[in-house]
């Protein structure tokens, strides 16, 4: 018996360590199920799952993509000038008020719209009042002698131009040249006085009388008809 039970113990003893070596892994699964569950339980009721699509709906999985400098947009409101014309007609126009004051109206005035007055000048008031007479057109001075060619003065256009008698004698004697003269041209354009500047013999005489009947065209100074001073050359050719 007491061999039996020795042995008993002996047996006892040695299942005891088996059983804790089998429970071991055992109890170290269970406590780290727990740890996990504890920590996972209070985060899976904070998330709320997306409401279910319906069934007939299809899904489109869109990736957003992110732009590198993306610019918020900027609203412009759009400012209306105070005198500015309204971009649409209004269905109404409301009368306009008129801000001008009731003045006194001056004296000799016409009587016109309210706050409006036309006034009339005094020298017009009276209607026996004459005017002054207009002042006389301003009229350019006349020199008081002939004027020479030159500056504003310019030489007068030839009209008429006898040719000169050749003297019968100058032929025979085979004399020719050039006679210079001063003529003197009246306000009509005729000349009026020849004078010789240049003589020539047996010459002179035929040169003065063919200037004599020469004519031009009035001069003018200043828009005013005036006489003029010019030289004038008689040339005498004898024909081989």
């Amino acid at each position: 018996m007491e061999l039996l039970r020795d042995v008993l113990r002996t047996g006892d003893a040695s299942g005891r360590m088996r059983r804790r070596w089998l429970l071991f892994p055992i109890s170290v699964a269970v406590h780290a199920t727990a740890a996990v569950a504890y920590l996972i339980i209070p985060l899976a009721a904070a998330v709320e799952l997306p409401p279910a699509a319906p069934p007939n709906s299809s899904r489109h999985w869109v990736m957003p993509i992110a732009t590198p400098h993306e610019t918020p947009a900027v609203v412009r409101k759009a400012v209306v000038a105070p005198n500015a014309a309204p971009a649409e007609a209004p269905p109404r126009l409301a009368p306009e008020v008129s801000t001008v004051p009731n003045l006194p109206s001056p004296e000799g005035a016409i009587a016109g719209p309210p706050g409006v007055s036309v006034g009339v000048p005094d020298a017009l008031s009276d209607v026996g009042t004459t005017l002054p007479p207009a002042p006389p057109p301003i009229v350019a001075a006349k020199p008081p002698g002939p004027v020479r060619i030159g500056g504003d003065v310019r030489a007068p256009q030839r009209l008429v131009a006898t040719p000169p008698v050749y003297p019968p004698v100058a032929i025979a004697a085979h004399i020719e040249g050039r006679v210079v003269l001063e003529a003197l041209i009246d306000e009509q354009g005729r000349v009026d006085q020849v004078k010789v500047l240049r003589s020539v013999a047996l010459l002179d005489a035929a040169a003065m009388d063919a200037v004599r009947s020469w004519r031009y065209t009035p001069t003018t100074l200043n828009g005013v008809p005036v006489a003029v001073l010019m030289t004038v050359t008689v040339t005498f050719t004898l024909q081989r």
